[in-house]
């Protein structure tokens, strides 16, 4: 071998693993290098947004779609298991057809709970143009019932409005249930109540409102009536139950129960009373009809400092003069 190659070796050996360690140490800063790009949390962010989101839910008995949900665009959030989307459209359907649309600038949809709800301003609306409802907040993920949440205003045409905190409506809006009842103005009645149940027949006509843990009716000629429980038919059938009060012009009712009839006729039981100027009447059943004021069950009137005790008691509305018939006593009565 020649003097000169036998130098050389080892300056050879000497480049060979410094070129070795410069390409592994290269190599491996571009491997570091794409781990922190892959991993990089704010480039997660950007590979979860997407500029269109799809959303809809299938009846698993009948396979038929019940809703269905599009928005403009939409992230992820940190669990992936919810999204936030935006510009929203919304369909719920009923045997394939659309019952109702929505709209609403944001929603947010959970793939846990297969639950979502729209908020902001949120637009809901029949396809015949009879229903118009509007709120801050609206549910899905209930079948083909909506939820209107933290307040609405209800429109319904040709029947009248309805407005409170929250309302549960089904598919074909034959049901209403209302919690917080602010204020429902139909058939020339107002309603108010904590919990409200109307129902709608097929004509979109209200047909009924029952209201639990206590309410109140304002009829069209002004007249009040206060109670734990009120119920309400088209037929302008009024009943009533529990801590009654009924205020017909400068009379007031009180009963353990009361009814109206759509003739305005008033029939009352359980510690009635009626007060009348300066005359008050009591027992415990009581009918007022033609102006005439009829008690039975222990009864008794008081005007000015004298009472009656009698078998029936009749009280003329028009002359204020109270008759008493069987078993009169009459007493002085330190009542003023």
């Amino acid at each position: 071998m020649p003097k000169y190659i036998s130098k050389s070796i080892p300056l050879l050996l000497t480049l060979s693993v410094i070129i070795f360690f410069t390409i592994s140490f290269f190599r491996g800063k571009s491997i570091v290098q794409k781990s922190e790009k892959e991993i990089n949390p704010k480039l997660q962010i950007a590979e979860s947004e997407a500029k269109k989101y799809i959303l809809k839910e299938i009846d698993p008995k009948t396979g038929q779609i019940r809703w269905d949900l599009s928005a403009k665009e939409g992230n992820t959030e940190n669990d992936l298991q919810s999204a936030v989307i935006n510009d929203i459209k919304a369909h719920v359907y009923k045997n394939k057809e659309i019952i109702f649309e929505l709209s609403a600038p944001h929603a947010k949809a959970n793939s846990l709970t297969k639950g979502i709800y729209l908020f902001g301003e949120v637009i809901t609306k029949d396809r015949d143009g009879n229903f118009l409802l509007k709120s801050k907040q609206i549910s899905l993920g209930m079948g083909t019932s909506i939820e209107a949440q933290k307040g609405f205003d209800l429109y319904l045409k040709t029947n009248g409005t309805v407005k409170g905190e929250s309302a549960l409506i089904n598919d074909d809006q034959s049901k209403i249930t209302v919690t917080k009842l602010e204020e429902a103005l139909f058939k020339d009645i107002k309603l108010s109540g904590e919990n409200v149940y109307i129902e709608k027949n097929s004509k979109g006509e209200i047909v009924s409102a029952i209201v639990e843990n206590g309410g109140k009716i304002i009829l069209k000629n002004n007249d009040t009536l206060t109670a734990d429980t009120i119920k309400w038919d088209i037929s302008e059938n009024i009943e009533a139950a529990a801590n009654v009060i009924y205020i017909s012009g400068d009379k007031v009712f009180k009963a353990g129960t009361l009814t109206i009839s759509p003739d305005k006729k008033v029939f009352a039981k359980s510690s009635v009373s009626i007060v009348h100027g300066k005359t008050e009447c009591y027992g415990n059943s009581l009918n007022y009809e033609n102006n005439f004021i009829i008690i039975t069950g222990s009864p008794g009137a008081v005007q000015g400092n004298k009472k009656i005790l009698a078998d029936k008691i009749i009280y003329d509305v028009n002359s204020r003069k109270v008759q008493a018939v069987g078993n009169v006593r009459t007493l002085a009565s330190h009542k003023t």
